[in-house]
């Protein structure tokens, strides 16, 4: 144990011990251990499989990934309100740019104190507002704690990338693949290959001859354009239910992921960043809800599924980020797009490139929060970090509404293309 002097309320500010009383903060407290990490130290590294669950009390990580890309996290960032890369193996390396203070906690401790808070709590009447707020945290942690473990148990199973997908990005990956072998794997699914020539054929890759084959249309778009549309189509499926309740919220987040996904491919043709195509912000737009299918998945096979559309709501906000993170690795996706998931509801998400596709696709998903007159989650586009990110001169927050109206007759053929 360290000597570092620690008040029990700090614990608080991490959003797994929010609804803790005081008597379990204080046994927390004696079950926790303080580090202090020193400047360039590592706290963890790539592919570690340990049951040390890291929270970060003051200083700054920078976690680099496999790829090597590196982000810096400090105490104020909105990813330390949870633990420190919390997917086994572990998928960064965590180290220290300043003297840090950690606390560090077993993992099996962590989930028996959610449980017990949760059976306490159980009984109890007469909340006010923030005990409310606290018991839906712990609600929606111990779901994801019976996620997880029934995923450890094999109770439940992760969606699976649709074959067809898998065949067409294998093949990609083989130098010797050619259109004619691409496209005998895309005919396996005649209902692909014809959205595949659909595609060909709008208005967005629209050549001087019609597309009449699944050859010629896979000339037409490109090899990294086919995959990418493939992958779109594919994952249509997976947003359905044999539930009425769940399936009509499955449809209703496949709608926003598509008009999400066509304004993502927009923008990405306006901000012309020479690492990001518009084919691959469409697909981040198209995945960024993954999440809602595993989840809703998994509370339909628990027998969980008998709440109201508010509370649905509020449990895939606490969760679709980590789990769409989860699905999209377990797809092998890139991970700037696997960053999209995970990310794209934190609103004041700061990094250090220039523009990414996380920026792109919060755009995009404030303006289709705008076009369909919801309430925005925050007072003005231009105070979320991403907006400023979006290299085209002098922009404002009236003249991209102008910009996408003008282009929604693109914004149109591209739904069209998604979704037929």
């Amino acid at each position: 144990m360290s000597d570092i002097h620690l008040d029990p309320e700090r614990l608080r500010q991490f959003r797994p011990f929010a609804g803790l009383d005081a008597h379990q903060l204080l046994l927390l407290k004696s079950r926790v251990e303080l580090l202090r990490v020193p400047k360039g130290s590592m706290l963890f590294e790539l592919g570690d499989i340990d049951s040390n669950e890291y929270f970060l009390l003051d200083g700054e990580f920078e976690l680099h990934s496999e790829d090597g890309k590196v982000h810096r996290v400090d105490q104020d960032h909105s990813s330390a309100k949870r633990q420190l890369g919390s997917l086994r193996p572990r998928q960064y390396t965590a180290v220290a740019t300043r003297l840090c203070e950690v606390v560090v906690l077993d993992a099996d401790i962590l989930d028996e104190l959610q449980q017990d808070s949760a059976e306490s709590s159980s009984g109890e009447e007469g909340y006010g507002v923030s005990e409310v707020a606290s018991m839906e945290e712990m609600e929606s942690q111990e779901l994801l704690s019976g996620f997880h473990s029934a995923l450890q148990r094999n109770q439940f199973v992760l969606p699976s990338l649709p074959e067809v997908a898998l065949k067409v990005r294998h093949l990609l990956e083989n130098e010797n693949s050619n259109a004619e072998l691409i496209a005998a794997a895309v005919n396996a699914d005649p209902s692909i290959a014809a959205k595949l020539i659909r595609a060909a054929n709008s208005p967005i890759y629209h050549g001087t001859t019609t597309c009449d084959s699944t050859k010629n249309a896979i000339v037409r778009l490109g090899l990294d354009t086919t995959r990418q549309l493939v992958v779109s189509f594919a994952i249509k499926d997976l947003f359905s239910s044999r539930s009425p309740q769940l399936h009509k919220y499955m449809l209703k987040a496949w709608r926003h992921s598509v008009e999400v996904a066509a304004i993502s491919f927009v923008i990405a043709r306006m901000v012309k960043a020479k690492s990001i195509s518009a084919e691959e912000a469409m697909l981040a737009g198209l995945v960024h809800e993954i999440g809602v299918i595993a989840i809703l998945g998994y509370m339909d096979s628990q027998g969980d599924i008998d709440r109201t559309p508010e509370q649905l709501d509020q449990v895939i906000d606490n969760l679709r980020g980590e789990v769409g993170e989860m699905i999209l690795r377990r797809w092998k996706f890139p991970q700037e797009i696997v960053v999209v998931a995970r990310s794209v509801s934190e609103w004041q998400r700061k990094h250090p490139l220039k523009v990414d596709i996380c920026d792109i696709v919060q755009i995009a998903k404030l303006h289709s929060i705008i076009r369909n007159k919801q309430p925005l989650p925050v007072h003005r586009i231009d105070q979320v970090p991403a907006f400023h990110k979006l290299p085209l001169g002098d922009l404002t927050p009236e003249l991209t509404i102008r910009i996408l109206d003008e282009a929604r007759e693109q914004i149109a053929a591209i739904k069209q293309v998604l979704s037929g």
